[in-house]
């Protein structure tokens, strides 16, 4: 069965297991830096980038 996700990727994700679908239950900024940090991105990689923290977004089809 395939199924539309939104797939996230903070700077320099791939050496935390980035790019991630995006839960359902995850809908805000508050929310996103809460699960990346969960999935193992260091906090101290959003502090240090602060206002400039930026992820990137995009739809993709995912066999389930």
């Amino acid at each position: 069965m395939k199924k539309t996700v939104i797939m996230y990727d903070p700077p320099e994700g791939w050496r935390y297991g980035f790019p991630k679908p995006i839960p359902d239950d995850v809908w805000d900024d508050k929310t996103i830096m809460k699960w990346i940090v969960s999935e193992g991105y260091p906090q101290e990689e959003i502090d240090a980038l602060g206002e400039l923290f930026h992820g990137r977004y995009w739809e993709q089809v995912i066999e389930e």
